[in-house]
């Protein structure tokens, strides 16, 4: 009898410690300020009129929502939307205008992170992502075909897009955790980008043909922080 109350004993012991390695927080929702420091188009367009409104790196501000399942203690499925925004002003000698910026990425993939209940305070993690990302960018101006030799200049591009990075929540209870930081490599590839009419000529391109501006590859760098739910 003593020995079959032992079994029983080490039975439930086993059972109570193989569940507990199971004891997970299965959901994850995290939103957030985010900051994305883009590699803009200046520098491809073949117009050095347009490379100087353009300027170089910009900071564009928005907000990233993100989604996960957990389906281990320490991997969840993860998709991740992000927007980021920005308004600027030019003036040049031949006249001024407006140029709004717009980027939105959607991307999923896989998140490594400690999704134990009783997990620790500090719960550092990573991730890669996969997806889209479709920018705008449009260029008003009055004076539009003197500034740049061109009839318009409005791109709509979707592009395959990846986030690599991660970065550290800090538990503030059962139910929520503070996301101190987070560091994504965000590449986009971007594709040829046809917009307007050439009214100037310049090297690459002639009078009456569409304004291209090359494929080439962006490399961004977006910073977030926010509240992750459990």
């Amino acid at each position: 009898m003593k020995r079959l109350v032992t079994l029983a004993t080490l039975i439930l012991v086993c059972t109570t410690a193989a569940l507990a390695q199971d004891d997970y927080k299965k959901y994850e929702f995290f939103g957030g300020y985010s900051a994305l420091r883009i590699d803009n188009l200046a520098g491809d367009t073949s117009s050095p009129a347009i490379d100087d409104v353009l300027g170089e790196k910009q900071t564009l501000r928005g907000f990233n929502l993100a989604a996960g399942y957990n389906f281990h203690k320490y991997f969840g499925a993860k998709f991740d939307y992000s927007l980021h925004l920005r308004e600027d002003n030019f003036t040049r000698p031949l006249g001024s205008g407006t140029i709004d910026s717009t980027l939105q990425n959607f991307l999923g993939g896989i998140q490594v992170k400690n999704n134990s209940e009783d997990g620790p305070t500090f719960k550092p993690f990573g991730h890669a992502l996969f997806g889209v990302a479709v920018q705008k960018l449009d260029v008003d101006s009055p004076q539009l075909p003197a500034l740049f030799g061109i009839s318009d200049f409005h791109t709509n591009e979707t592009s395959f897009a990846m986030a690599f990075g991660g970065g550290l929540d800090i538990k503030l209870n059962n139910r929520f955790d503070l996301r101190l930081v987070q560091i994504d490599w965000n590449i986009i590839n971007r594709g040829d980008q046809q917009t307007g009419i050439v009214l100037v000529p310049t090297p690459l391109q002639t009078v009456g043909t569409p304004f291209v501006i090359p494929g080439t590859r962006q490399d961004n760098l977006r910073l977030g922080i926010g509240i992750v739910i459990h």
